[in-house]
């Protein structure tokens, strides 16, 4: 067994090799390849597992989102509210997912950050759920109508600490996670030219992979909602100058965001996509029936990155005219691209947007 170990870590090294001279470490830095493919698929189980923990307890910032629409959250509730009925949503049963994911993070194969990151954001979700929970089942049967909102105050003041606490946890939380999954992709793409070599598959999957480093430089916080109050002073503040910039705020219900991508980064990580496109587009060998309608995607792509890559290096990073025109154009091709490479290329990591 010792002479397949040793033939096998050789192996892994010239792949560590290969991916190196393709642009991999352009955008992060490679992590070292696991043994087998088992332990590959050991990393992906585990990886969709935080994924959906991430997915699942989100509904707890949609609920916090909720109240902070209809109350002045430096003052509580009074039960004088105009949006009052608005409550809180109730939490999703997640405990057998938190237990699941707790006991995955204490396993091999370890990933240190990660699993870190993640025990200290279920921490802070199962310090808040009770209490969020409680309130929501409170506004639900209008609870403050017999007590006056006693228990509201109270639950407030409860809240108020908890909720800021996971909401700190989940902000350090996700671009960890994130990261994380483009290691796994990394192994997962090694994986599959060791198994099958430069294929139309690995091909399609080296694109993809590159593609969602450089998605990944686009701002992911969620912008702050506005409350009632807050809406009601933009919609005073409308006038023939400022209509339509007003009226899409309202729209939105958001407040502006300072969010900026990082130009070095976003670069480091284009170019990369972009040497993994030239890889694709030279590739000769069999392809499968569902290929064609792929093929012209990645290079088209390339372009509307490139458009988009201009005016934000001018702009440094930041809001510019038409900007969002164009991330909704890459939104949609990007979300087109992950659609039609599943038929090529099914990834069995899940996407988390």
């Amino acid at each position: 067994m010792w002479v397949i170990d040793r033939l096998l870590d050789v192996r892994r090294r010239f792949l560590c090799r290969l991916l190196v001279a393709a642009g991999w470490t352009v955008a992060v830095a490679l992590p070292a390849l696991p043994a087998v493919a088992e332990d590959v698929q050991l990393a992906i189980e585990k990886a969709n597992l935080y994924i959906e923990i991430a997915k699942s307890t989100e509904r707890a910032v949609d609920s916090w989102e909720r109240y902070a629409s209809w109350v002045n959250m430096k003052t509580g509730p009074t039960g004088k509210e105009r949006y009052l009925s608005y409550g809180m949503y109730e939490l999703y049963d997640v405990e057998p997912l938190l237990k699941e994911a707790r006991e995955a993070a204490g396993r091999e194969l370890r990933a240190e950050a990660v699993d870190a990151a993640m025990v200290q954001y279920i921490s802070a979700y199962e310090a808040l759920a009770p209490v969020m929970g409680e309130a929501a089942a409170y506004y639900e049967r209008q609870g403050y109508e017999a007590d006056k909102m006693k228990s509201g105050k109270a639950l407030h003041s409860k809240m108020m600490p908890l909720a800021m606490a996971f909401m700190a946890e989940r902000k350090a939380m996700m671009p960890v996670l994130r990261a994380h999954l483009r290691e796994v992709e990394v192994q997962e793409v090694a994986t599959l030219e060791a198994a099958e070599g430069r294929t139309a598959a690995f091909h399609t999957a080296n694109v993809m992979a590159a593609l969602h480093r450089v998605m990944d430089t686009f701002p992911r916080e969620r912008p702050d909602q506005m409350n009632a109050d807050e809406m009601d002073q933009v919609m005073a503040e409308i006038g023939p100058d400022n209509f339509a910039k007003k009226f899409d705020q309202l729209m939105g219900g958001v407040k502006p965001s300072n969010a900026t991508i990082d130009v070095a980064r976003f670069g480091a990580a284009l170019d990369a996509y972009a040497k993994a496109v030239e890889g694709f587009e030279g590739f000769t060998g069999e392809t499968p029936k569902d290929f064609d309608k792929f093929k012209p995607m990645p290079g088209e792509m390339r372009i509307v990155l490139q458009e988009f890559q201009e005016p934000l290096v001018k702009s440094g990073g930041r809001e510019f005219d038409g900007a969002g025109q164009m991330v909704m154009r890459l939104t949609q091709r990007y979300y087109d691209m992950m659609n039609e490479s599943q038929s090529v290329w099914g990834s069995r990591l899940r996407h988390l947007p």
